[in-house]
């Protein structure tokens, strides 16, 4: 019999039919739903999947986009007592199948976003796949290649107000969320009902979510973030606007035809949404946002500022977190426009050079949630340590049985979060690193991430920031990959700054590819042994890095068009002193092609090295080339012509200066 003090998040149901009966609970393109429509198609699909012969404990692996369908099957996967498992439709084939393997789902249900890999999929894959169900629109056929159904046909048998009574899954789990864990390994998380209802309590205590909100679903639903802010907002029987994922232009329509009151984002969709309002309404405010919960990494300065100029009555806070904890961990407010900003110096930045929102001790994070339990293990006489936490937020265990990684204490069972950091005197937590980058030296831990002074590098001052965004922003249309490239590494050197690429996407399954820069100094310390002699004392190691964590970074996509690219700012600020001189340096010396066959063709015609130095520098002032680098490039082109001579060929050269 079930026990119905426990807590599930099918409970949200009896409200939202309620306080939303005859207003809009969910818009998904034409599609609107009030609150009693929505129930009762929860109830329809609940006993469709009962009459099928889901029973409870059973896994039903979901992939699609966005919609109100996607939140009807992940209530009446609950609802039925079995777990709902979310797929990223980003996969390949290969990690959709590793996913399915580990979770064992007799039920897979897809829309138009599984097409691409749902045709390779196989019977035997996996063996205890017993049901096929189709959502949304899909290519005709796709029903009956495998005697598919649909949301349609599990419904048609339902009979208004009768709904089943909703059960639960053995250990009360709701979901199973993947994630790349602690361990670096991917694997499900088993998450309960109660750590969602307690993720929706925190969010509503400290973000201020509401049955008022018009809440925009950026975030995907097979991602932990999107999945606790989509269950706290069913909880609440708030409004629900739907896009099938995001997409900047279709976001900032959405926000003004429903004028949306909450949304989630990470650091590089608050870029797209500041940048976007910017450039085609000339930095327009949007009045209706009054929340906006950041994830995935922290906000840099500038576009805290931006985000506050364009959405200046939005309650803005970043919350730290991970899939095992359900979610947020901590959460720490930029700016509360009803209220004073609890970012460290926040407002004293407002009247210094300083703009860094990161201090030596780490990046701040803020205060756990009322219900969370976060405690230091110290390793050593530091006050920096593993970060381990306790309490309903948590997961139940990994969904393979794998159990989660206890501290050592003797007594209590702490969940080790696999991060760094420290708890500072008013209660904020610092992040530091990660404990698989920590390096023993001396007997000492060192965490790569503390920011260790340099012994070689001293223009790393991170009170002498300077802001280069006018420098990198342009309209202009790169005709190809390389000609972005070359503009943006032109601009850095003009500046005595070396930029790299930082990551580059040749674009898959659908999406378009895309390109990032950074700086040659983003990133944290790491160690390079070098040796300091001491006189009799023999020698010691010293230890020197480029790396400052620059937080420069430019964001470059392909367009639609042929093979245009575009490029934006999402950080402008250099957090050091730009090179004077860039002549003699590793990355800026160089040579591009173009120098490397002009210096070939002078080579075989005896040029001597310093007269080609001189050349090459004469044909571009920017040169920041040695005799070093001349020298080098000369060997290794004898290097592969060698190669490329046969054996006698080589011997007979031989014989010829030998005579």
């Amino acid at each position: 019999m079930t026990n119905y003090s426990l807590p599930h998040i099918c409970q949200c149901l009896t409200r939202i039919a309620t306080a939303r009966r005859a207003s809009p609970l969910t818009v998904a393109g034409d599609r609107r739903q009030t609150g009693q429509q929505f129930v009762d198609s929860v109830f329809a699909l609940a006993r469709g999947l009962l009459d099928l012969g889901l029973l409870p404990g059973d896994v039903v692996a979901i992939s699609a986009f966005n919609s109100d369908w996607y939140l009807e099957w992940l209530l009446a996967v609950a609802f039925v007592g079995a777990i709902a498992a979310p797929l990223n439709y980003r996969w390949s084939f290969e990690e959709t199948l590793s996913a399915m393997v580990a979770v064992r789902p007799v039920m897979l249900v897809i829309d138009e976003g599984g097409c691409q890999w749902y045709s390779k999929l196989q019977n035997d894959h996996i063996p205890s796949l017993r049901w096929h169900v189709l959502i949304g629109f899909h290519p005709p056929g796709y029903d009956k290649t495998r005697g598919a159904l649909t949301s349609e046909e599990l419904k048609k048998h339902y009979v208004i107000n009768m709904p089943p009574n909703f059960l639960h899954a053995p250990e009360g789990v709701a979901l199973i969320c993947f994630t790349s864990g602690t361990t670096g390994r991917p694997k499900g998380v088993a998450i309960t009902h109660s750590a969602l209802i307690v993720q929706t309590l925190a969010k509503v205590a400290i973000v201020g979510y509401s049955e008022d909100d018009v809440y925009l679903h950026t975030a995907p639903l097979c991602h932990i973030g999107g999945l606790s802010s989509a269950i706290a907002m069913l909880m609440l029987g708030a409004r629900h606007i739907l896009i099938p994922k995001f997409e900047v232009k279709p976001a900032v329509e959405a926000i003004d035809l429903y004028g949306v009151t909450s949304l989630i984002t990470v650091p590089a969709m608050m870029a797209d949404l500041v940048s976007l309002i910017r450039e085609r309404d000339n930095g327009k405010t949007r009045e209706s946002v009054k929340k906006i919960l950041n994830g995935g990494g922290g906000l840099p300065l500038e576009l805290i500022k931006d985000a506050v100029s364009i959405f200046p009555r939005a309650k803005l806070v970043s919350a730290y977190g991970m899939t095992e904890t359900c979610s947020s961990l901590t959460f720490l407010m930029l700016c509360d426009p009803m209220g004073e900003t609890s970012v460290p110096h926040f407002q004293s930045y407002e009247h210094s050079k300083c703009r860094s929102v990161y201090q030596p001790e780490g990046v701040c994070v803020g205060k756990p949630a009322p219900h969370i339990e976060i405690k230091i293990s110290l390793d050593g006489s530091s006050n920096v340590g593993r970060i381990l936490t306790r309490g309903p937020h948590l997961m139940l265990r990994y969904y393979d049985k794998i159990s989660a990684r206890p501290s050592n204490d003797a007594n209590d069972v702490w969940f080790d979060t696999g991060d760094i950091g420290s708890i500072d005197d008013n209660g904020n937590l610092w992040l530091v690193g990660r404990s698989n980058g920590r390096i023993k030296s001396g007997g000492e831990n060192i965490y790569p991430e503390e920011g260790h002074s340099s012994t070689s590098y001293t223009s790393i001052d991170s009170s002498c920031e300077v802001d280069y965004t006018n420098e990198f922003t342009t309209n202009e249309i790169f005709k190809s990959r390389e000609a972005l490239i070359n503009w943006t590494r032109e601009v850095g050197k003009r500046k005595g700054l070396v930029i790299v690429i930082k990551t580059s996407d040749a674009g898959v399954n659908g999406r378009r590819p895309r390109i990032s820069f950074g700086c040659e100094r983003s990133g944290r310390y790491r160690r390079i042994s070098k040796l300091e002699v001491l006189g009799d004392k023999g020698a010691r190691k010293l230890t020197g890095t480029k790396k400052c964590g620059c937080p420069f970074l430019l964001k470059g996509q392909k367009l639609t068009t042929d093979d245009d690219w575009m490029v934006k700012v999402v950080c402008g600020i250099h957090n050091h002193v730009a090179n004077k001189n860039m002549e003699g340096h590793t990355f800026a010396g160089r040579l591009s092609q173009e120098e490397n066959e002009i210096l070939m063709n002078l080579s075989n015609s005896s040029v001597r090295p310093k007269d080609i130095l001189s050349t090459l520098k004469s044909r571009d002032a920017q040169n920041a080339s040695t005799m070093k680098t001349i020298y080098n490039a000369r060997h290794r082109q004898k290097r592969v012509e060698k190669k490329r001579k046969p054996d006698m060929q080589e011997l007979f050269d031989g014989m010829i200066v030998g005579a």
